[in-house]
């Protein structure tokens, strides 16, 4: 692992085109960019806003963003705690392994830390060995007896009986 110096920030408004960027490219990497409906409008009105919904935390070397981490709070009735779910990891390819992602992992468990969480949550593609064995190497435990349950788009509004 190369001896970088990266810096860890929370995104601020100026950065919006920047993470947009970063969801597009992830898109790619997880083989979905036929989903990507992120636009900067819409991730304003959810991050920077009264009350935001998510927050970010960008990785940056010599004052480039090279990747982010996108979280948010969660609950778990079993521990009567706070958790902290992330959402989206990305580092950008040629700095993959060189502590980018790990960088970014430690600034959320010292704020999952800080905010009393319980645990620590997020998914990752089955098909994505190198994710999972970073994953594994900060300790991750990968629990291949829970499946992740969705319903989106329309399904949501015919469950509602619309």
């Amino acid at each position: 692992m190369a001896n970088l110096d990266i810096k860890i920030k929370e995104a601020e408004l100026a950065d919006l085109e920047l993470i947009v960027d970063f969801i597009s490219q992830k898109s790619e990497f997880d083989g979905s960019k036929n989903l990507l409906a992120a636009t900067a409008e819409k991730l304003q009105q959810t991050l920077f806003c009264q009350s935001p919904l998510v927050r970010v935390l960008l990785a940056e070397i010599a004052g480039k963003a090279v990747g982010f981490a996108m979280f948010y709070s969660s609950y778990s009735s079993l521990l009567t705690q706070p958790c902290l779910w992330l959402d989206d990891l990305f580092v950008e390819a040629p700095l993959r392994g060189m502590g980018v992602g790990t960088a970014l992992l430690k600034s959320l468990a010292k704020i999952a830390e800080s905010t009393n969480c319980g645990r620590m949550e997020w998914t990752v593609n089955t098909g994505n060995a190198p994710g999972i064995a970073f994953y594994e190497k900060q300790g991750a435990r990968i629990l291949e007896n829970i499946r992740v349950c969705r319903i989106d788009g329309d399904g949501i509004g015919l469950l509602a009986g619309k």
